[in-house]
């Protein structure tokens, strides 16, 4: 996420959540036949916004923490790793191997420099962990959607730019920033969701070279007359259309050998510019983006099925929806609060939630870990 974005959607801050009247929820939509059965298998944790399940066991990290843990299937969470400070997340699992990253400065909020790195960690040694690459030293030096225009991309009159309110970039290109949200790795590489990229990326496993895969088409609304003053905008951007950075929040492999993505607009998630996330496939080689669904309240993760159902955590939504194979339209599968991180294994869909700490520090961690036997 870049500090000139409309809003900030999600990655580091996640501000607009408790205070929009987000309401919690826990039963399945209504035109579902039976609601599914939810198993909880760990809670007190504090930003779970980063989920990996496979065989060698599940893996959450609590992500403002700064802790990449394993749940167990009897007694607390035990912590592997513990940054000391900064963000950990993005954490994925490939044979024994975790994945994940630990970095600082994305967005500029914190003040500290912008470094993201993608590190392993032997899920069987007590060793430390190995660093791989620092995509923000990537992205510093590539920046792939720099040439991308954002903001009102089709308007040419400087006079009518100016007048845009000095809150709203009125027209941009895209900038340097790298937050690495989620990962996903198999033999040789480790892809990676860059939230403040605006870009899947590759890293290289045995060079470390990170290369771009493919940069997201932005998200974009047509203004209104209503719209615009609400927002103070002038009478002649009416009618345009503004376009938002695209921010992928996860990456997975699906059966078919493309990558599956989520994104979340760099704009509001309150609805008032509508649900503006959506669920993409990358070709991995190629990079060809081809979108499947639109109209996610907050998409942050997601999972697909071993039947190609693709389950998508609308975290401002207070849902999970599935998208099923052959569709493009998403239902309601569970009603939850907050859900952040989506996993399927062994038939079993994993979920964090309640993902949203309280940030007035007032209440203690409540995020939990949530599992639910797909029929």
């Amino acid at each position: 996420m870049k500090r000139h974005k409309l809003y900030l959607a999600l990655p580091l801050v996640l501000g607009l959540s408790l205070g929009t009247g987000l309401a919690p929820a826990s039963s399945a939509d209504r035109n579902s036949t039976k609601p599914p059965t939810t198993t909880t298998l760990a809670d007190g944790l504090l930003s779970p916004l980063g989920l990996a399940a496979g065989r060698q066991g599940l893996f959450v990290t609590q992500n403002f923490a700064g802790l990449l843990t394993k749940v167990r299937s009897q007694g607390d969470p035990k912590v592997l790793n513990s940054s000391g400070g900064p963000e950990v997340g993005a954490v994925s699992l490939y044979q024994d191997t975790v994945y994940f990253s630990e970095g600082t400065g994305a967005g500029g909020m914190d003040g500290l420099l912008n470094v993201q790195w993608i590190k392993s960690l032997d899920n069987h040694r007590k060793a430390t962990p190995r660093k791989i690459a620092d995509v923000a030293a990537y992205e510093a030096k590539r920046n792939p959607d720099g040439r991308v225009t954002y903001g009102f991309r089709a308007v040419r009159d400087q006079q009518c730019l100016d007048r845009v309110p000095a809150g709203i970039p009125a027209k941009y290109k895209g900038q340097v920033d790298s937050h690495a949200y989620a990962t996903a790795a198999n033999k040789r590489s480790i892809y990676v969701a860059d939230a403040g990229a605006n870009a899947i990326l590759k890293v290289d496993k045995h060079s470390k070279r990170v290369s771009t895969v493919a940069v997201l088409p932005a998200a974009s609304f047509r203004v209104t007359a209503v719209l615009a003053a609400g927002m103070g905008l002038p009478d002649c951007v009416v009618g345009e259309r503004y376009y938002l950075e695209p921010v992928p929040t996860d990456v997975e492999f699906g059966k078919d050998g493309w990558l599956y993505v989520t994104s979340l607009p760099g704009g509001p998630e309150d609805g008032s510019l509508g649900a503006l996330g959506r669920v993409f496939k990358v070709h991995s080689e190629t990079g060809k983006v081809v979108q499947l669904a639109s109209g996610f309240s907050g998409a942050t993760n997601l999972a697909v099925s071993s039947r190609g159902d693709i389950y998508v955590a609308e975290m401002f939504g207070n849902k999970i929806s599935v998208v099923k194979k052959g569709y493009h339209k998403a239902r309601t599968f569970l009603k939850t609060t907050t859900p952040g991180a989506l996993e399927i294994h062994d038939n079993r869909l994993y979920a964090t939630t309640h993902a949203l700490p309280d940030f007035s520090g007032q209440t203690p961690p409540s995020g939990k870990l949530i599992k639910i036997r797909l029929r």
